[in-house]
């Protein structure tokens, strides 16, 4: 039996490229052949420096690799028992066999509808990478952005739509009139949790880890650490990710906003770092803070709280169905006071903090995504659909 495993560009290093990995052990652990689906070739040497070495050897694993050239699927003739979209959010994926027996899209947030509709020049210039000759509904005059929303609206709508929580179900459900199935993302919760959950070298640090992308908001996180640092409390703040090099632009305007500030003495920007260095980060932090509200699951705060630092979050996003109350904020001002507070949190708390997310594991996910490829009704004796 063979799978197809679409996704844009594993070379990202971000959430959804952890779940394509994790989705492709799963199909694996079933007997499953996999294809991979992609817009560029996978970085086994990059992937090994973010992932570590378990996640190369489960994509040295792939039987074959194909580079995206259009939004129509352009290789039925393989076979596929099965396909599955992992970036549904942003890739329009279809083919009119598509159907919820052999198609699975896991849609992190429909944020393709809203980059559409105020017309996102760096979503347009996504979309521009792929050729719209294929698709056969294509016509002259035919509106750009009308075609790649309706090819989403049919790969909604003829395939098993999953999402990362009930705050990104809502919001397909609004925007699709799709009923999706909650399956959270997998999150390495063990290692972040052996690695730092009773770490004896945690200072007064502020941690932030984010892409330097200009959706993420990370200028939230220098706005707080100069009312931190005003106020006296905390001793730094850390901002840590990946940078493209598309994004640099953003990343010196980030640097721009340190120096007018002052914060060169409080605040620290880290970028491309390695698995390690993520880890050395959480096991000398006492708080995590996350700059975008409106975050649909928090891979990073489900990580930070794993090994047993405070997370403090905006009071919009999934982040809010396993955050507690008193760690969420609405404004500047109250995320202050939040983080001025959770210095003095006891180890009790962090371990607790800690055990409410061990749910969110790499093998729950696994586990979880093979009963809904049970669900699907796929002939695993068959290799055709």
């Amino acid at each position: 039996m063979l799978a197809n495993v679409v996704h844009t560009d594993l070379n990202y290093h971000g959430g959804s490229e952890r779940l394509a990995i994790a989705t492709i052990l799963a199909l694996s652990n079933m007997g499953m052949d996999v294809e991979l689906t992609l817009l560029k070739r996978p970085s086994l040497l990059k992937l090994d420096k973010i992932y570590g070495k378990t996640a190369t050897s489960i994509l040295k694993g792939i039987k074959k690799v194909n580079i995206l050239r259009s939004y129509a699927r352009s290789y039925s003739k393989n076979n596929h028992v099965l396909t599955i979209n992992t970036a549904a959010d942003i890739l329009p994926y279809f083919s009119s066999d598509f159907s919820m027996n052999n198609a699975i899209v896991y849609c992190h947030f429909p944020s393709a509808i809203y980059r559409m509709e105020s017309r996102d020049p760096n979503y347009i210039q996504f979309l521009n990478q792929l050729n719209l000759s294929s698709i056969e509904t294509f016509s002259r005059g035919q509106d750009y952005l009308k075609l790649v929303s309706n090819t989403f609206l049919n790969m909604m709508l003829n395939s098993e739509v999953l999402t990362n929580s009930q705050y990104s179900r809502n919001a397909i459900s609004k925007e699709f009139g799709v009923d999706s199935t909650v399956v959270n993302p997998p999150v390495d919760v063990d290692t972040f949790r052996n690695n730092s959950l009773y770490s004896n070298h945690r200072k007064e640090v502020i941690l932030v880890v984010s892409r330097f992308h200009p959706i993420k908001k990370v200028e939230n996180a220098l706005r707080l650490a100069k009312a931190l640092k005003f106020n006296k409390i905390g001793t730094s703040m850390k901002i840590i990710g990946t940078l493209a090099k598309d994004c640099l632009g953003y990343y010196l305007y980030l640097k721009r906003m340190i120096k007018k500030h002052n914060l060169a003495d409080y605040v620290t920007l880290e970028t491309n770092i390695k698995f390690n260095t993520l880890l050395e980060a959480m096991h000398g932090a006492m708080i995590y803070f996350h700059t975008f509200p409106g975050e649909p699951f928090g891979i990073s705060t489900v990580e930070a709280m794993s090994a047993g630092l405070v997370p403090v979050v905006p009071d919009i996003g999934g982040h809010t169905e396993f955050v507690p109350v008193k760690y969420q904020f609405h404004t500047l001002g109250e995320a202050v006071e939040v983080v001025a507070s959770a210095l003095d949190v006891s180890l009790s708390e962090r371990v607790s903090l800690s055990d409410s997310v061990r749910k969110y594991s790499i093998q729950n996910y696994i586990e979880r995504f093979q009963q809904i490829c049970d669900r699907v009704n796929i002939d695993r004796n068959s290799n055709n659909f």
